[in-house]
C-alpha cells in the first residue's frame, strides 16, 4: 500500500493525527530531505530521495512494503500527489495536510475565502495579471521565484501593494516580514518561502 501524506508546514505540532498514524504504521517513509528531517521522531526507517522518479521506481520496486511518502504542506495543493498519480499505477492514498498558505494566514489573522492561490515553486504563472485582478494572492516561491526578485518585478510594473513573507514557517527559526516591495528587493531570504500580497483597491479600479 502507497500513501501520500501530508505533513503541514513542517513542525510535528502541525502534522494531523491522522497523518503521524499513518507515517508510524507504515513499513517505510519516504521523502526529500526537509520533509524527512521534520520526521526524526518518528522510529520508521526513513529513505531521503532526490527526484520524484526515485519515488516511483522505489514505490514499484518494493510492491509489498507499506510506504507513506512524506509531503510538505497538502499534497494536493501544488503538490507531489499529481506526478504520483500519473506515473504510477498502483492503489494510492492520500492523506491531507495543512498547507503552508493556511498556516500564514493563521499567524497574520487574514481570511483567505476570496484570496488567488499560485505557485511559482517550479512554475512560471501571469504573476502581474493575477496580483493586479486580486485583493489578496498568495504564492508558494522557490529559488529562482523568491521573494526579493518577486517585489522587484510588482515595482518594474509600478506597483506598491502590502507584503508580507513568511519564511520557515512553523520552524524555531521561523520569520514573518511585513512592508512593501521596496523593502524587501535586496534582502536574502532562503529558499522556501510563502509570499502574501494585499493589494489596494486604485489598481484594482483601473
Amino acid at each position: 500500500m502507497v500513501y501520500i501524506v501530508g505533513i503541514g508546514p513542517g513542525h510535528r505540532d502541525y502534522i494531523l493525527p491522522k497523518a503521524l498514524d499513518t507515517l508510524e504504521k507504515s513499513d517505510i517513509i519516504l521523502g526529500f530531505y526537509r520533509a524527512i528531517e521534520s520526521l526524526n521522531f518518528i522510529a520508521v526507517p526513513k529513505v531521503k530521495v532526490h527526484s520524484l522518479r526515485e519515488i516511483i521506481e522505489f514505490v514499484i520496486k518494493n510492491p509489498k512494503k507499506t510506504i507513506s511518502i512524506a509531503a510538505s504542506g497538502d499534497p494536493n495543493f501544488y503538490g507531489i500527489s499529481s506526478y504520483i498519480k500519473n506515473n504510477y499505477e498502483g492503489e494510492i492514498n492520500i492523506i491531507p495536510g495543512l498547507s503552508s498558505f493556511q498556516y500564514l494566514c493563521t499567524k497574520l489573522n487574514k481570511p483567505w475565502q476570496n484570496a488567488y492561490l499560485g505557485s511559482l515553486h517550479g512554475r512560471e504563472a501571469d504573476f502581474i495579471k493575477m496580483v493586479k485582478g486580486n485583493k489578496l494572492s498568495i504564492w508558494l516561491t522557490d529559488s529562482n521565484n523568491f521573494p526579493g526578485n518577486i517585489c522587484n518585478r510588482l515595482l518594474e510594473n509600478s506597483m506598491h501593494p502590502k507584503v508580507y513573507i513568511g519564511e520557515n514557517l512553523s520552524y524555531e527559526e521561523e520569520k514573518i516580514y511585513e512592508g512593501y516591495p521596496e523593502d524587501f528587493v535586496n534582502k536574502d531570504f532562503n529558499e522556501l518561502n510563502v509570499v502574501l500580497i494585499e493589494n489596494n483597491i486604485d489598481i484594482l479600479e483601473e
